[in-house]
């Protein structure tokens, strides 16, 4: 099953590669909320980067879709996608901007602690785990 949904993501990249425009709203591709963007500032002033990016990335494929997290950066590709919002500068390889378009970053706490999570607005292929459907390769179902 991973071997499968990897391959299709691998042709939708490929897909959106030959693509002459990207298709995004007037908004960004990556939206971030006040609180996110309060807490990616902490960070970066605690290592002492303030002028980084914050740059998403793919970090696997799981049974509903990509999954993706974000790191610092410090330089910006010419394949890059950059949203800008509340003093944040957010960096996305074109290739994913099919999965990321309308993607939000937010903070969210708990009892246990805080994080950050990537909503996006695109998630599963239809059928998979978390469309109603269960694969069975991820142990969660």
């Amino acid at each position: 099953m991973f071997l499968r949904k990897t391959q299709k993501l691998k042709k939708a990249i490929h897909k959106s590669q030959k693509l002459h425009s990207l298709k995004r709203s007037d908004n960004g591709l990556v939206k971030i909320t006040e609180l996110a963007a309060q807490k990616v500032k902490e960070v970066l002033k605690a290592q002492k980067k303030e002028n980084a990016f914050i740059r998403l990335y793919l970090a696997g494929m799981g049974c509903s879709g990509p999954n993706f997290g974000m790191t610092m950066d410090e330089s910006k590709t010419e394949e890059d996608i950059l949203d800008e919002e509340y003093g944040v500068s957010i960096l996305t390889d074109k290739k994913l901007s099919i999965y990321l378009e309308g993607a939000i970053i937010d903070f969210v706490e708990s009892n246990n602690g805080g994080g950050f999570e990537i909503r996006t607005a695109k998630t599963g292929n239809g059928g998979d785990c978390g469309e109603g459907g269960c694969c069975g390769s991820c142990g969660s179902c």
